[in-house]
């Protein structure tokens, strides 16, 4: 009789290991969507009703470590915006105590490119828009407008060149040569992260400083995503990491990319000088 039940125990006990060792195997992930202009902050933007924000990414983040999520996939849609906030949604996702993937759609370039750096995989479709790792800083200037129509512009400063990146004058070849030295190491700055990152060797690195855009395939074959596909890849990149079957749920604060919010952001900006003042360094 003792030794039924010590057979009956360790059939329990193998039973219920096996039980735990399969749920172990089973996990949940989730997908955030991040679509438009990566703004420093939601209020006061004119394209306040959508873009990508370090505080939409962190309040998601959140949610994610609060819910016990495994693995999370960012579908990214942007065309970048400005640095600061771009290195901050970067950190946001290095951060996350979580199997990260970002999966590149339509357009995730410059500044989108640069956060994409903070996951662990990055999955592109073969004619996602993709790279431009370069850097513009631009503004309207007025100076020739106002003389037109008989406007001074009187300013009273201190400092040699408190002025720089003022609207309404035109800037001399020495402010120009100050702007164009910061745009430099900004850009020095935003390769050497991909070169950290991405591993590009140096004749690959000579290659994409010049901010030149590339499709999604020519982006697998110089290191600058893993692999080629859409949700259902980075779903698979997902498991792969984690050794999980994992459930995806979608998991969004946001509102869909509108029109105004995908012409800002797409590279389209650069040639209709859809810049706000004050000067300000943006990647796209």
């Amino acid at each position: 009789m003792k030794y039924k039940v010590l057979i009956l125990s360790i059939l329990f006990l193998t039973a219920s290991t096996a039980a735990f060792s399969f749920n172990s195997d089973k996990g949940k992930g989730a997908i955030i969507e991040l679509s438009g202009t990566i703004q420093s902050s939601s209020s006061g933007s004119l394209y306040s009703s959508g873009g990508i924000t370090p505080q939409n990414v962190r309040s998601l983040n959140e949610r994610v470590e609060k819910e016990g999520y495994d693995a999370v996939i960012y579908e990214i849609n942007s065309g970048g915006g400005p640095v600061v906030a771009s290195k901050e949604i970067k950190r946001e996702i290095e951060n996350l105590d979580a199997t990260t993937i970002c999966r590149f759609r339509d357009v995730s370039a410059s500044g989108a490119y640069l956060f994409s750096l903070g996951c662990d995989r990055i999955v592109a479709d073969s004619a996602t828009i993709t790279g431009s790792i370069g850097v513009t800083s631009s503004y309207l200037e007025f100076s020739e407008a106002m003389e037109e129509y008989g406007i001074n512009y009187v300013n009273i400063s201190s400092g040699k060149y408190k002025e720089v990146g003022s609207q309404y004058s035109e800037p001399t070849d020495e402010k120009k040569e100050i702007l164009q030295e910061k745009s430099d190491k900004i850009h020095t700055q935003f390769l050497q992260m991909v070169r950290e990152n991405r591993n590009v060797t140096d004749s690959e690195h000579r290659n994409i400083s010049t901010g030149v855009v590339y499709l999604g395939s020519e982006a697998k074959e110089i290191g600058l995503v893993d692999k080629l596909g859409g949700r259902e890849v980075a779903k698979s990149q997902a498991e792969n990491v984690t050794g999980k079957d994992l459930t995806f749920q979608k998991l969004s604060d946001q509102q869909s990319l509108n029109i105004a919010d995908f012409l800002a952001s797409f590279e389209m900006s650069k040639f209709l000088n859809l810049k706000q003042a004050p000067l300000t360094a943006t990647l796209n």
